[in-house]
Parts: C-alpha cells; sequence; structure tokens
C-alpha cells in the first residue's frame, strides 16, 4: 500500500509507549488530572496494543489500535501533522477492522474532530471529563428511605433501575441502551472492584421501603488514582426530591479523610451537568467520541 511507503505502524514496547503517551498526550490536555506521573505510566504498562508511528524508522507518534478501535493518538515534536497521522492511521484501521462495524475513536482530541470527518468520521458526542474536592456533609435521609451497600445479589435490581432510569434520557444513545447491557453494566462494577481491590462501601443504594424498589445509584469504581463515579442514577419518579443531592453528598463525606477528590464523565448536553456544576464539579477535559462506519 502506497501509504506506507512513509510511514510505518510498528508495535511498541507498552511501557515505554505508556511513558510517551502520558508526556504527548496527557499532559497536554490534563486528561486525568493524575496523582503521579507513574499512574499514568502504569495504566498502559501491560497493554497489548501500543504502537509506533515512524517515518524512516524514527518514531512521530504512537497509538492505541485493535480492530475497529483507534484511541490514544499523540504526536512526538518535532512532528505535529496530525491530519496526515490521522490519515494514515484511517488507512490502516480500515485494512485490521470488522467491516460490518464501525470504526470507533471513543476518546479523539476536540482539536482534531476536522481532521477525522474528512476521512469519513462521524461525530457522536462530546465527553467531559469532571473533578470534585471531597468534603463532609450532614446527611439527612426521609425515613421511607434506606440506604443499602450493593452486593452481588442486587445486581438485577440495580440493572433494572438503570434500564428504567436511563431509558428517559434525552441523549437518545443512552435511552437505547437495553435491559441487557444494564445487566452486563451491574456486573462489570462488582468485577472492577474486585480487581482493583476497593470496597463497596464507597457505593450507594436507595431503597424505597413504600415501593420495596431500588430508586437511587452511586456507583463508585477507582482509576488512575481516585476514585471515579461510574453510575449515578435516580428513578424517574423519585427525581428533584433531594435524592441525588444526598447520595452524592453521602459519597464526598466516605472518601473525605482518604482521598482529595472524585471524578466522574459525562456527555456534553446531558441534563446533569447543571446538577454537577451547583455541587463543585469542574470540567478537566474534553474528548470526542467518533465513530466510522463501513465504506
Amino acid at each position: 500500500m502506497e501509504y506506507l511507503n512513509k510511514y510505518k505502524i510498528i508495535k511498541a514496547d507498552s511501557e515505554e509507549w505508556a511513558r510517551y503517551h502520558a508526556i504527548y498526550r496527557v499532559s497536554n490536555f490534563n486528561e486525568w488530572m493524575s496523582l503521579s506521573f507513574q499512574n499514568d505510566i502504569d495504566r498502559y504498562a501491560k497493554a497489548d496494543f501500543c504502537y509506533w508511528i515512524t517515518v524512516c524508522e524514527k518514531r512521530i507518534g504512537g497509538a492505541f489500535i485493535k480492530p475497529n478501535m483507534l484511541k490514544c493518538v499523540f504526536t512526538i515534536p518535532p512532528f505535529h501533522n496530525y491530519k496526515e497521522l490521522i490519515e494514515v492511521l484511517t488507512l490502516y484501521m480500515n485494512d485490521i477492522s470488522d467491516k460490518s462495524n464501525p470504526i470507533v475513536a471513543p476518546d479523539a482530541d476536540v482539536k482534531n474532530v476536522e481532521y477525522y470527518r474528512n476521512v469519513g468520521f462521524n461525530l457522536e458526542r462530546i465527553e467531559k471529563l469532571m473533578v470534585c474536592p471531597t468534603n463532609e456533609f450532614d446527611i439527612n435521609l426521609e425515613e421511607t428511605y434506606k440506604v443499602v451497600t450493593p452486593n452481588i445479589e442486587h445486581v438485577e435490581a440495580m440493572a433494572k433501575l438503570y434500564f428504567e432510569a436511563y431509558s428517559n434520557n434525552k441523549l437518545p444513545y443512552i435511552a437505547s441502551q437495553s435491559y441487557e447491557f444494564q445487566l452486563s453494566n451491574a456486573q462489570i462494577y462488582f468485577n472492577h472492584i474486585k480487581l482493583v481491590n476497593i470496597t463497596n462501601e464507597w457505593s450507594t443504594l436507595v431503597y424505597d421501603t413504600v415501593t420495596n424498589k431500588f430508586i437511587g445509584a452511586c456507583i463508585v469504581g477507582f482509576v488512575n488514582g481516585l476514585p471515579y463515579i461510574l453510575d449515578f442514577v435516580v428513578h424517574p419518579e423519585f427525581q428533584r426530591k433531594g435524592i441525588a443531592s444526598m447520595m452524592m453528598q453521602r459519597t464526598l463525606s466516605l472518601l473525605y479523610r482518604s482521598y482529595p477528590a472524585i471524578r466522574l464523565s459525562i456527555t456534553e448536553g446531558n441534563d446533569a451537568e447543571e446538577f454537577y456544576d451547583k455541587l463543585g464539579f469542574i470540567s478537566l477535559a474534553k474528548t470526542v467520541y467518533m465513530t466510522k462506519c463501513k465504506e
């Protein structure tokens, strides 16, 4: 193929690649606000999809590449031609990907949207990473509500809550998520806390004693050195009753003496943006989720 006459895409040593990624991508737009430089390296130090892009055997960039997924794209100075780099990577992705499924670029840099569009990608959504300091609060809970720590026996009830709450979201890609998807999502949480060795006591389920069902969830994981909210929902019938604020304040209080901050990711345009703003969250970085369908 003609483009390979100039560019080569070669497998990288993941730990070395991770160092370059931390310097040339993460620090460039404060993607994670890491507690340490080493945290950024450790995230990808054992990954199996790290690649260099070279010209005349000299590294000019890197990316995390596997069939149908392209992420973590960065350049290495003095090379800064993202337009050409994205063209090259797209050609490569076309060759290695399953043609029946879209190619996904889930964390593209906002500044490079037009370059992705030029090679056939569509912008699906903008994701914002947000952060808030932990703090102590006096928590008040109405007598009809009960706080429960999530356990594996709650997985189906959690999935039902997620499905009923997210189905009312104004963003189509969220509203269209099936019950089976939400069941898998709930199961992933329990696998996650076991893998990263954190307690389920960081998370909160709110149980309504009148209707005998879960009506709220604040599910907390651990990503790159800080607690991270994986799911945060209140059943549509119980919204605007202070339940969301109570759950968030409880979470911030639980983590106050152990961690300085907590993070979450939200899709730009989601109604919850205003809620998080009122609680003191600010945006760290924006990335765009882009897809390219078969030609």
